[in-house]
């Protein structure tokens, strides 16, 4: 496994809780990397969602992964998806996560175990993916390229994806839905805008910041929210067709991660709702 440094654990907590709604993309990028090194380091995130979304992973295992040779994770956390990938394929997986804690926790999942032949891992900078190799399939989930920033900064990572993706390879993403996600902070960055006082990325319709509560401490987070056409823009924008779209869950993802019972059921309706009511957008994409 190779593991590269990054900029290093969170030194001031209390500059994360202060918003994020007037900088700028490299700022954002460098508060989300802290904040999610705290978020990894005190297990807040372990806790929240302790295991995969069981629909996730099969739609993940019929849409390439179970016949993959190389598979890309990008914004792999600890493992939450490629830990099972690992486990029930015979393919080499490449990690890439922006967190070291989240890193340090996945190796310590394959440590000394027969796992750790086929995986690599990655941390900091996503350039160090550059010249490792090409992925016949590419996974970005759980709204990784929603947290990358503006418009532009998404579409470098999509162009990224572009240039490691193998020809006949698949993207595999999900995103939050615009229409099932946030509706109050979505309310009032709309009004932000119109009333034309947005800053910086804030001004990007789609784009909010949320507070989540993280060992006894609220924070703020950024995210882009998705509508099927923007994606769609977006994707192809960069080299990409999308192949197949489902709603990635109806309920939250933390509670069909925790309760079983919750995480049939979701599963179940699953097919019988329509992409419109998920709580995020499922989405295969294929290189152009």
């Amino acid at each position: 496994m190779k593991d590269n440094e990054h900029s290093g654990q969170v030194n001031d907590q209390a500059a994360l809780a202060k918003g994020i709604d007037s900088q700028d993309a490299n700022e954002i990028t460098a508060t989300m990397n802290k904040l999610y090194d705290y978020y990894y380091a005190s297990h807040e995130y372990s806790r929240r969602y302790p295991k995969p979304n069981r629909s996730t992973l099969e739609f993940l295992l019929r849409n390439g992964a179970e016949k993959a040779e190389n598979i890309l994770d990008y914004g792999c956390g600890n493992g939450r998806y490629a830990l099972p990938l690992l486990q029930q394929t015979q393919a080499q997986l490449t990690c890439y996560d922006i967190s070291q804690p989240a890193i340090d926790e996945f190796a310590s999942y394959v440590q000394s175990s027969p796992l750790a032949a086929r995986v690599r891992l990655f941390c900091g900078s996503s350039s160090v993916l550059e010249n490792q190799g090409r992925y016949d399939l590419i996974m970005l989930l759980f709204g990784v390229l929603s947290h990358v920033g503006n418009r532009a900064d998404r579409l470098n990572t999509l162009m990224q994806m572009r240039r490691l993706i193998t020809d006949n390879g698949r993207l595999v993403l999900t995103v939050p839905n615009i229409f099932r996600r946030r509706p109050v902070e979505l309310l009032y960055a709309n009004f932000l805008r119109l009333c034309g006082i947005a800053t910086k990325a804030m001004k990007e319709p789609g784009n909010i910041t949320f507070s989540r509560n993280i060992a006894n401490e609220n924070h703020q987070f950024f995210y882009h929210l998705y509508t099927v056409y923007g994606l769609k823009k977006e994707l192809l924008e960069a080299g990409f067709k999308l192949y197949a779209l489902s709603p990635e869950s109806i309920l939250p993802e933390w509670l069909i991660t925790q309760s079983d019972l919750l995480g049939k059921i979701d599963a179940a309706l699953l097919p019988l709702l329509p992409t419109s009511f998920g709580y995020g957008l499922c989405v295969v994409a294929e290189p152009v």
